[in-house]
């Protein structure tokens, strides 16, 4: 069965509390840093409540051109939609590609929905060619060969990192990584991938086994307007975080290429 029929139903409403948290940490940061700008963008949100976008939108420039997210939020979806002012998309794709790039993820999703607009729903060539690669950190898996590769950050945890984008863009299509949680002394026997599942903040999931390794395959909707699937498993080395983070105008067409991503995956030691 194909993994996205799987989950389909099971998110359709429902939002990641994490990560809803996460973004309040990121505006409070901001606006402790940028000091002054805390009453301005205080009143700004206040105009915007009572739907006064005219008397919001200084406001929000004011604060949004001394980088802060959310008011660069706020204004691209002003100036996207045309809230007491003209539709400018070209401007509000500026705010909103600042904003995401400071962090603010529900920015993202605007961005999509905008490229969803412009372009339509776009199609995948399902014949993806793929090469199978064999990482350090104890784990097969095949990886296209026409996406970019990513360097990873931290390579004792993070491998395979690769991404499909158009033209530059600073949103993906379609992401994959592999995320080692290792566990010393051989004990990972004694952990629980349930507990590791809900511990993710997951929406649903479900036992799994993707041909090679039993698992829990589990599916969760991003603020950035992505679909993420995820398959964890274990094996001598630890816990293994098999991540497919998906375009969600895109979902469908990427169908193919997420079955074969999760299905593709091996752990070297087993358990």
């Amino acid at each position: 069965m194909a993994i996205n029929e799987i989950f389909r139903e099971m998110f359709k409403e429902q939002k990641r509390k994490n990560e809803l948290e996460y973004q309040k940490e990121i505006l409070r940061k901001t606006l402790e840093e940028q000091g002054s700008m805390i009453n301005d963008y205080d009143r700004a949100i206040e105009l915007l409540e009572i739907e006064n976008y005219k008397e919001a939108i200084p406001l929000l420039t004011k604060c949004a051109d001394k980088d802060n997210a959310g008011a660069q939020y706020e204004l691209g979806k002003i100036l996207k939609e045309g809230l007491g002012t003209e539709i400018d998309k070209e401007l509000a794709k500026k705010y909103l590609i600042n904003s995401y790039k400071n962090g603010f993820k529900k920015s993202g999703a605007l961005l999509r929905e905008m490229r969803y607009e412009d372009i339509g729903k776009q199609s995948k060539i399902a014949d993806t060619e793929y090469e199978t690669v064999q990482s350090d950190l104890g784990y097969i898996i095949d990886m296209p060969k026409n996406w970019i590769r990513l360097e990873s950050k931290n390579k004792n945890c993070f491998d395979t990192v690769a991404i499909d984008k158009v033209d530059g863009d600073v949103i993906f299509n379609i992401k994959m990584q592999v995320f080692l949680i290792e566990i010393p002394e051989n004990m990972s026997f004694c952990v629980d991938l349930d507990r590791v599942a809900n511990n993710m903040g997951c929406i649903e999931s479900v036992v799994f086994n993707n041909g090679h390794c039993d698992g829990r395959l589990i599916c969760g909707e991003g603020l950035d307007g992505t679909c993420n699937y995820l398959f964890i498993s274990k094996g001598v080395r630890g816990v293994y975080d098999v991540r497919v983070i998906v375009d969600k105008y895109l979902d469908s067409s990427y169908e193919k290429i997420i079955d074969h991503i999760i299905y593709s995956f091996d752990i070297v030691e087993k358990l």
